[in-house]
């Protein structure tokens, strides 16, 4: 604590040490060296009296205590093991300013460094891999609930494969998402702080008890030894694969450490949580029973009676209430023994936020209501967190990345140490520059990527709101200023107050416990145990470790018994046993301290706020396939406007070297804006609309649309041993006469269902790709990335594997080539790309895909299994610049960069299929195809050559809208087209 008149208030209720200041963090008692106020007659006091190392005293909040010994020269020394050195504590003489004689004894503080480069590099090399196994754990987490709700609207019916509503499985599936956002929460918050250990040098590791050399050696084998045996063993065995084996032994690892760790904590809470029982329990009875039965029912009373008290805590009627204190400065020593006596100043400044539950209400049976309202002490009351502002620890980022802001702790004004004027000031601006740095930055992003007015409306008024709440802040501020520049407090801060005003019965306590544990973990654990093994053994695991962190939770039980003194009462060491006790405490500190710790509840909101919008997606999915059928499920594609007569001549440039392809035709030559206009074809609607764009393009008669073969196929045994009857997967075969071969085109995302399906198929590969590039040195880890996407995928249920677009396409290109005898090829864009990418590698057929998905990293997780070398032998991606739909995934070897015209901030422009055959058409040259007039009207191309005699631009665009009015085009499309045909005339 920092002395009264330093400006500080005691926030913990203890007496303040009226010459020094407690640092919170090393524990260490130094001297403040307070100055009066300036005009002020600075009383006389009493010298100090000398301080030496036998009245330092450890807190308890460090991990490791001093180590004292007697250096050379005679010298007493105290050393503290820090993350960047060592903290020196030294028995000094103190001589006087005026004379140099010594005036008595004192501690001398100084930090020593103790680092290296190579220790440097070695350590963040372990935290960098831990990392790595951090954002595993992460995208696990957002694979298994998106696995989650993918199988709910399956089984509410939306699928075309679904059978029905299945409401009791859907029941079973929503009752395990709660239990899944719980434990991934906490397993992430374990994650974050072993990696945060792993950077410091496992210190919260080795103060497990298992000992430094112990747990240094562990560290040792686990993060170097293994990973280093490995990659000696593969290079001399001269194995192609050797830095992936190597790289996949160092994950599996520090995965495993990670377990262990948290296994210790697990062990550890539930060792202190027997602890405190014992501590606050009388001696029981059934202690005395040393018969089996007698020591099951001790135990079992034990347990029984620490949930009771931890749900007990956790069930209460409580209410929160946020002040904001302050003292007059009327006293030349101030120190206040409690809150209450700030409570009561009129300088005192109350804001209060109340959330009242129903459990506060006096007629609910299940509560008892208090006569009076009992004060409940936080958390950091418990640890003695407390955090001070001074001059020298004041930082501009900190204080506006802090939640609250400076207020949110205890500045100190007054004295040498005091924030300065300048300081305030700073924070002020920074606190209004920063937000509205922050608000344009995010409105200039939704105006480069060119949103409509209307939401940009909605978002400024929505921002307007936040500057309210933002101004509000700004104004507490501007208070605090004026009170430390009028000298009219010494301290202002924050801190909330929690109320306990009703507590639950015992019999609805056991009774909530009972629910939670058939409806949340038992009833969702057997249904995952007949629908989705794997994932019922891993969530039986999260269930079992979060199920017992939380009903035996001794953060809660600490807080529940009113040990707000338990980390205060400090002690000296002077034996063995006192070291001992010194280090459970220490211990038991630190646990509670990841028992509450914020990360939990940042990671929680996280998973919530993603379960929310999976939900969100999954409502969406059921609302559109319930109110149209397939082929309205969403508006149709613009159909393409061909022109004949004109035609595009082939650029004087290197032309892309993949114009012409002669795959899948034994050697006929195709083009490749044939599979492009292929590609596009799938979205036609009708049969006679087909026909009619296959005659524009191919010429009459040249290639022909085969419904009745696809109907063929979903009569035969093929189709029948996929084990549904349909899926909501589109696509047409088109027979090409004067090749005897055929082409199967895949339509791509068109309904809310198709891009549930990507997700369901690309999501855990374009999340290992976001967490590869965030990464330094991501490049190392891209050898192992498959087999990350491959351990995810094992969590998918076989319901969902059912519903997979490829095994359908697959199975119709094996029935073609076995049953047909047919020379085939498959085409498709975008996610019928990608479809077409699995399906040619799987049926050892060749496959061109348009602004397709990539497959590399995914291989492994399709059914069969798909291999690199069949990728780069079968598979062709046209991949247009700025496409993000075609850098989902890894490319394989074969692909073809092209060109976009579209502006820089129109990515979804360059996923046009339509705009990806103007540029090939342009580039290679149309040949004897028609030219879109999408080219010229939309993409902004050159008008094409003339072929017959229409000579002017106008003759082109007039013929163009004349398609657009005949082929059912849009009105707004049909109107922008004869503008511009009149803007040409005006010309």
């Amino acid at each position: 604590m920092a002395d009264a008149e330093e400006g500080v208030l005691p926030a913990d209720g203890a007496l303040a040490p009226p010459e020094g200041a407690m640092d919170a963090e090393e524990g260490v008692v130094l001297d403040t060296g307070a100055a009066a106020p300036e005009g002020a007659t600075k009383p006389q006091r009493p010298p100090p009296p000398a301080l030496s190392l036998d009245d330092v005293v450890d807190d308890f909040s460090l991990q490791a205590q001093g180590v004292r010994f007697r250096a050379a020269r005679g010298k007493d020394l105290r050393v503290y093991q820090r993350p960047t050195g060592q903290l020196v504590l030294e028995e000094a003489a103190v001589t006087g300013e005026d004379n140099g004689e010594k005036e008595g004894g004192g501690v001398l503080v100084k930090t020593v460094p103790d680092k290296s480069y190579a220790f440097g590099f070695l350590r963040a090399s372990y935290s960098l891999m831990a990392t790595f196994v951090a954002g595993f754990l992460f995208i696990l987490g957002i694979d298994i609930l998106l696995f989650l709700f993918i199988d709910l609207t399956t089984k509410l019916g939306v699928t075309s494969s679904a059978s029905g509503p299945q409401p009791v499985h859907f029941i079973f599936v929503l009752l395990s998402i709660p239990l899944f956002v719980y434990s991934l929460a906490m397993a992430m918050t374990l994650m974050g702080r072993f990696v945060v250990d792993t950077f410091y040098g496992h210190p919260f590791l080795q103060s497990f008890g298992m000992g430094v050399a112990t747990t240094d050696w562990i560290a040792f084998v686990l993060y170097i030894g293994i990973p280093a045996v490995t990659f000696i063993v593969t290079l001399f065995a001269k194995l192609d694969n050797w830095w992936e084996i190597s790289l996949m032994s160092w994950f599996s690892s520090i995965l495993l450490f990670w377990c262990l760790f948290s296994a210790c904590v697990f062990g550890l809470e539930l060792w202190v949580f027997y602890q405190l029982i014992d501590e606050t329990n009388e001696r029981d009875s059934l202690q005395d029973d040393v018969s089996l039965r007698g020591v099951v029912k001790f135990w079992v009373h034990k347990v029984g009676d620490g949930v009771y008290k931890t749900m007990h805590s956790r069930l209460a009627g409580k209410r929160s209430r946020q002040r904001k204190m302050g003292t007059a400065n009327t006293h030349e020593h101030r120190v206040m023994d409690h809150v209450e006596q700030v409570l009561d100043n009129e300088q005192a400044k109350d804001t209060c936020r109340d959330w009242i539950s129903l459990s506060n209400k006096k007629w609910n049976p299940c509560f008892e209501q208090n006569p009076e309202a009992v004060q409940l002490h936080t958390l950091d009351d418990v640890l003695g967190n407390t955090t001070y502002v001074t001059r020298y620890s004041w930082s501009l980022e900190k204080l506006f990345c802090r939640r609250g802001g400076i207020e949110s702790a205890i500045p100190v004004t007054r004295g040498e140490s005091s924030i300065t004027k300048a300081q305030i000031d700073s924070t002020i601006a920074c606190s209004l520059l920063g937000n509205i740095i922050i608000v344009l930055l995010f409105i200039s992003f939704l105006v480069w990527f060119g949103l409509p007015a209307s939401v940009l409306a909605v978002v400024c008024v929505l921002f307007a709101l936040y500057f309210i709440w933002i101004g509000y802040s700004i104004y507490r501020l501007f208070l605090l200023r004026r009170d430390i520049v009028n000298d009219e407090s010494t301290a202002v801060y924050r801190f909330w107050e929690v109320y306990q005003h009703s507590k639950p019965k015992k019999g609805y306590v056991w009774a909530w416990v009972t629910l939670q544990i058939v409806f949340l973990y038992l009833l969702p654990l057997i249904y995952l145990c007949i629908e989705n093994p794997n994932l019922a053994g891993l969530f039986a695991c999260l269930g079992l470790c979060s199920g017992l962190r939380h009903y035996m939770n001794p953060r809660v039980l600490l807080l529940e018994e009113g040990r707000e003194d338990f980390f205060r009462d400090t002690f000296e060491v002077k034996s063995r046993d006192d070291r001992k006790k010194w280090r459970k405490r220490s211990l038991l500190y630190h646990l509670v301290a990841v028992g509450g710790d914020r990360a939990r509840r940042f990671w929680t909101w996280t998973f919530i706020v993603l379960v929310v919008f999976f939900a969100l997606i999954a409502a969406w999915a059921g609302i559109d396939y319930n109110s149209h059928d397939e082929d309205a499920a969403a508006p149709p594609k613009e159909p393409v406007a061909l022109v004949e007569g004109y035609a595009y001549p082939p650029q004087p440039h290197l032309p892309y070297p993949t114009c012409e392809i002669k795959r899948g035709f034994d050697g006929d030559r195709i083009e490749l804006q044939d599979f492009a206009f292929l590609a596009k074809l799938a979205y036609a609607s009708g049969d006679n609309r087909t026909t009619e764009l296959l005659d524009l393009w191919f010429g009459e008669g040249v290639a022909s649309n085969e419904p009745e073969v696809v109907e063929e196929f979903k009569a035969s045994s093929y189709y029948e041993d996929l084990g549904f009857t349909d899926t909501s997967v589109s696509y047409k075969l088109i027979s090409i006469a004067s090749t005897g071969g055929a082409v199967v085109t895949i339509r791509g995302t068109q309904t809310v269902w198709d891009i549930i399906a990507d997700a369901q198929l690309w999501m855990s590969a374009l999340l290992f790709q976001l967490h590869r590039f965030v990464l330094p040195l991501s490049e190392l880890f891209t050898p192992i990335l498959h087999h990350m996407v491959y351990m995810v995928s094992q969590l998918e249920s076989a319901a969902l594997l059912d519903v997979s677009y490829y095994r359908e396409t697959t199975a119709f290109v094996r029935y073609l080539k076995e049953v047909k005898g047919l020379k085939v090829a498959v085409t498709g864009h975008s996610l019928g790309g990608g479809l077409a990418i699995i399906t040619g590698a799987q049926s050892n057929t060749s496959a061109v895909a348009i602004s397709g998905v990539n497959a590399k990293l995914s291989r492994g997780t399709f059914v069969p299994p798909i291999t690199v070398d069949e990728l780069d032998r079968l598979t062709f991606n046209v991949v247009p610049n700025n496409d993000p739909v075609a850098m989902v995934d890894d490319k394989a070897l074969l692909f073809q960069q092209i060109n976009c015209t579209a502006a820089t901030n129109n990515m979804i422009g360059c996923h046009d299929s339509s705009r990806s055959i103007c540029e090939l058409q342009y580039t290679c040259g149309s040949v004897d195809r028609p030219v879109l007039c999408e080219c010229v009207l939309e993409y902004r191309y050159p008008v094409p050559l003339p072929t017959t005699n229409q000579t002017a631009e106008s003759d082109f665009v007039q013929t163009c809208v004349d398609i657009c009015k005949s082929s059912g085009g849009s009105s707004e499309k049909c109107a922008k087209w004869k503008e511009e045909y009149d803007s040409s005339q005006s010309r």
